[in-house]
Formats: structure tokens, C-alpha cells, sequence
């Protein structure tokens, strides 16, 4: 299942018109979100070969008809079923330009028929090169998008110059340093461009899904004086930053990196009250664990203070032993995280 968001005007909608007339989506089902009692972007949108297009409206998708989602996707597949068709072998979910994509992942990971029948392939956000700066800016809707993204494309890159779409590209990176950039006209991408964000499945995915290196690099002190109660809840509250937007949206990202192997207890501890305490700040957690005893690493991914089953991955995914969390943050920082690891290491000082 692959999400397609991005800010109102973004192009998405050409972008899916371009998208079903290509043969690798023939068999993909789109479902399409909109805001209002009445709806329009199915009618725009071209139906290919062998193509189903169901359109959910009357609701925005992040909130207010989430449940709907499992149903509408389990009604389809069971018309078809019923039907004698072939199966679909991807869902495409768009996204209205208003919708965090955090809580649509979330039913992706909880929704049990969902969950048993789908694998979650990426995140794919779509940025208007002619405003996407004032929008990020203006719009926390919009920052959360990009942060959450593991594919961004930029839109409408006829209508700028170079200048702007390097500011844009560089605005963008210090969202969300991971993501790869597609600049992108008229909607033309290919399928191909847009899939295989996935959970790694295979050694060689690991590295690549979770890009550690392209965020800032922060590890436990482990030893150090515990702080104080008073100086832990200074750290969870949130941090001034020059670049805060009107509306108070901070958006971090870093890599937090563990030499030593992890106990699984502590792991379990350490995220319990990491999500309970900050579960709504932290937007995504991606991490390849290597477990205190156990010779195959795991790779954990979370949205807020949901977490998808762990999945075991070959011995190479982590061959130096060490443990890397790719955390992308809503006013949390590093400290807190660290800070609260430490909490759970036996030799800590009190």
C-alpha cells in the first residue's frame, strides 16, 4: 500500500491520471479521500486496463472516516473476489491536501484485516516548487506531510527557476534529510520511481531504508549523572528555534546510535515510555536493533505511539553490531531521547 499525500495544489490528482495508464498499475486499486459531501477528483481521474478507482468522501481520511478505509478496501476486494477477478496487488491511497498522514498510518499498522493483508510501501509526499516554501511554512499540515514522506516530489518545477528550486530542495532537506527528491512535470514519473520504500525484506534494502547516515548523529551517554525530574521535563517541553513557523511546528530528525547490543527488556522499556511520554511528538521511528543475544537483528518501524510488529532480517543488515533509530521529531530533542535511554542502563550513576 503506498500513501500519496501532499498540500492542496500539489498536483496529485495529475500525477494519478498519469499513473494508472502505465502497466505496472494494472492491477493496483486507488482509493481516493476527499473533504465535502460531494465529490469531484474521482470524475478527473482516468480509469486504465483492468483499473478500479473508489472514491471515499464526506470525510477527511486522517480523522474522521478511518475506519472506512478497511472497509472500503475489504468490500472491493471481496467484489472482486466474488467476481472471479484477479486480486490487486496495490492499493494507492490519495490523501486530501488537509490530511496528517501520521494517523492513516496508524490504521495501516492496527486494522487487523489491513494489517494481515497489506505491507505498507511508502509514503509519497508531492511539494508545489511554486509555493511549496510559503506553504511549509504557513501550514503544519504541510510540514507534517513532508516530515513523515519517504519519497518527495516536487511539482510544477516549469514554473520557477534553478535558484528557487535550490532553496526549496534545501528547505525540504532539513525536514526530512532522508528522502529522496524526484523533481517532477506535468506529473510524469515513472511507477517504478514511486515504490520499493518498503520494510526491508532483504540485506541490501536495510541500508537504504533507513538512510541513517543522512541525519545528525547523536549516541547514549551511558555513566553520566542522571538529571534531575525537574531538568527531564525542561527537556520534553518544547524547544525555541529561530526557524519556528507561525504556528509553532518544529520539526527534528537524527539518528540515535547504540554501540552496544540492547537488552530486550530495556528496548521494550525504553520505547514504552518513550511513546507514552512523547508519543504524539514523535511522527516516525525507523531502527535496525541488534538484540542482546539474539544473532538477527530487527527492524522496528513506528508511527507516533504505534509500532508495527518487529521483523527479523539477516545477521549482515547489522554486521558492525550497532543499533541505529532514525527518529523524526515534532519539538523533541535529541537529549530527551538519549536522556531516557539512559534512565534504563544498569550502570547508570543516581
Amino acid at each position: 500500500m503506498t500513501v500519496l499525500t501532499g498540500f492542496l495544489g500539489s498536483g496529485k490528482t495529475t500525477l494519478l491520471n498519469r499513473l494508472v495508464r502505465q502497466p505496472a498499475m494494472k492491477e493496483a486499486l486507488v482509493v481516493i479521500n476527499e473533504f465535502g459531501d460531494i465529490g469531484l477528483d474521482h470524475r478527473l481521474v482516468v480509469e486504465g486496463d483492468e483499473q478500479t478507482v473508489v472514491e471515499m468522501s464526506s470525510g477527511c481520511l486522517c480523522c474522521t472516516i478511518r475506519g472506512d478505509l478497511s472497509h472500503t478496501v475489504q468490500q472491493t476486494f471481496d467484489a472482486i473476489e466474488r467476481a472471479g477477478g484477479e486480486p490487486f496487488s496495490r492499493v494507492i491511497i490519495e490523501t486530501t491536501g488537509l490530511a496528517d498522514p501520521a494517523p492513516i498510518l496508524q490504521t495501516l499498522i492496527t486494522d487487523y484485516w489491513l494489517a494481515h493483508r497489506l505491507r505498507l510501501d511508502g509514503v509519497i509526499c508531492l511539494v508545489d516548487a511554486a509555493s511549496g516554501i510559503s506553504t511549509l511554512n504557513a501550514h503544519r499540515e504541510s510540514q507534517r506531510q513532508v516530515a513523515v514522506a519517504d519519497r518527495l516530489l516536487i511539482t510544477k518545477t516549469d514554473l520557477v527557476d534553478e535558484a528557487r528550486l535550490s532553496r526549496l530542495a534545501e528547505h525540504l532537506s532539513r525536514i526530512n534529510p532522508a528522502a529522496e527528491q524526484l523533481q517532477v512535470r506535468h506529473g510524469e514519473v515513472l511507477a517504478e520511481q514511486l515504490t520499493g520504500a518498503s520494510l526491508p525484506v532483504r540485506q541490501r534494502h536495510a541500508e537504504q531504508w533507513l538512510s541513517a547516515a543522512s541525519y545528525a548523529q547523536v549516541s547514549p551517554a551511558v555513566g553520566m549523572v542522571a538529571p534531575a525530574a525537574g531538568s527531564l521535563v525542561s527537556m520534553l517541553a518544547p524547544q525555541s528555534d529561530p526557524d519556528l513557523t507561525r504556528h509553532g511546528e518544529q520539526i527534528r530528525s537524527f539518528c540515535f546510535t547504540v554501540v552496544q547490543p540492547i537488552a530486550a527488556e530495556v528496548l521494550e522499556d525504553w520505547l514504552d515510555l518513550l511513546m507514552s511520554l512523547l508519543g504524539e511528538k514523535i511522527l516516525r521511528v525507523k531502527a535496525i536493533v541488534k538484540i542482546a543475544g539474539r544473532e538477527e537483528p530487527l527492524a522496528l518501524h513506528g508511527v507516533q505511539h504505534i509500532f508495527h510488529p518487529p521483523e527479523p532480517l539477516p545477521a549482515e543488515a547489522c554486521s558492525d553490531g550497532i543499533s541505529r533509530f532514525v527518529f523524526i521529531t515534532n519539538g523533541v530533542a535529541p537529549a530527551a531521547v538519549t536522556q531516557l535511554f539512559d534512565y534504563f542502563q544498569p550502570e547508570r550513576v543516581i
